[in-house]
């Protein structure tokens, strides 16, 4: 009867281990060709978790099984580090090097507009060189009034702008925006298929005569709403099939659409950050956690700023139980040196705000 239980641990071990696999295939295997390993990028977390409580449980037991997951853990050292990182690079010198710093944040149309002066004040309070808004706009009837309002305050802080509204319709004005203290001397959109999002990139020269390129990115949304979430925590809290099955497939069929989406837009922002003159800079909400084709695609020959500089698992969604990373800066390598970053957890949107301070080399 020991024996049979042990085996049946070693075995309930081997599948959390091939899902720990598939996994890992998300940040690989594009997902607008085959979307199935992407959801396993979604949970790739608790599948870290889980090979970590299975070396633990091994380890108590005195069984060598506890190799399995301690040899996939270590080949996978990388992967696991952008979900729960230890930062390891020693700090370069950066005493004379020109600094930045880069505020990323989705404002969720301010809140709805209901936190229009708490996300300006926060804004205008950071004082970063260069900041990145991610579904920037205003309800239509309020659109020309808060408008100008933050341009008004934003006049003195950052002169320099680039904003672009993806959606003008009756309801809403909806968008990127990029404010930086620097001139901006060329300002573009990338070109890609969707009816909401968008991604720009702006020259932006920081002094010296050095110029950087600065992607602001909104990739495509999940579509989730908090409905669905609600629904699916419900029906999985009192155990209904027929109604975890529906509210599954619902989840399911929309985040499925949104990762070939992503795909297909990662592959152009990438083409165009292959193709740059200079040193890039790529942040924004990229709707996909660090384990994801979309984000890996982005991150070649780039440091993820928060990975890099800030201990622990580190989520900037916040929504229905939802703790996940999906908005990232990311640095050219070469050219910069990351020194410090801050998620500012506060309510005002459902996302969290990212301030990344880095150095030119």
């Amino acid at each position: 009867m020991r024996k049979f239980a042990k085996y049946t641990v070693v075995a309930i071990n081997a599948f959390f281990a091939l899902l720990y696999v598939f996994g890992l295939l998300a940040a690989v295997v594009p997902s607008n060709k085959f979307v199935w390993f992407s959801y396993f990028g979604l949970v790739f977390p608790v599948l870290a978790a889980i090979q970590i409580c299975f070396i633990v449980f091994w380890l108590c037991k005195r069984k060598w099984w506890f190799l399995m997951s301690f040899l996939l853990l270590a080949v996978s050292y990388q992967s696991v580090n952008q979900t729960f990182s230890i930062p390891q690079r020693r700090k370069a010198d950066t005493g004379h090097a020109r600094r930045i710093t880069l505020l990323t944040y989705n404002v969720s149309l301010f809140g709805g507009e209901k936190h229009f002066d708490d996300i300006v004040r926060l804004v205008a309070e950071a004082d970063a060189d260069i900041v990145c808004l991610q579904e920037f706009g205003f309800y239509h009837n309020s659109r020309r009034l808060n408008q100008q309002k933050l341009l008004d305050r934003f006049d003195a802080l950052y002169p320099y702008r680039h904003i672009w509204y993806k959606n003008q319709r009756n309801r809403f004005w909806w968008g990127v925006a990029t404010f930086s203290k620097f001139p901006i001397a060329n300002k573009k959109k990338v070109e890609y298929a969707s009816a909401y999002n968008v991604s720009v990139y702006s020259d932006i020269v920081v002094g010296d005569g050095d110029t950087v390129r600065v992607f602001n990115n909104h990739l495509e949304s999940n579509k989730l709403t908090s409905s669905d979430l609600r629904k699916y925590k419900i029906s999985a809290e009192a155990f209904d099939n027929g109604s975890l099955k529906s509210a599954t497939e619902t989840m399911t069929n929309k985040l499925g659409s949104a990762y070939r989406a992503r795909a297909k837009q990662a592959n152009a922002v990438a083409a165009e950050i292959a193709r740059t003159p200079y040193p890039a800079i790529v942040c924004g909400d990229f709707n996909d956690v660090a384990q994801s084709y979309a984000y890996h695609t982005l991150a070649r020959g780039m440091t993820d700023a928060v990975t890099a500089t800030k201990w622990g698992y580190n989520y900037t969604f916040h929504t229905n139980g939802l703790l996940v990373g999906i908005d990232h800066i990311l640095l050219d390598e070469r050219r910069f040196a990351p020194i410090s970053a801050n998620i500012m957890h506060v309510d005002y949107s459902d996302h969290y705000p990212v301030l990344a301070t880095f150095a030119i080399k």
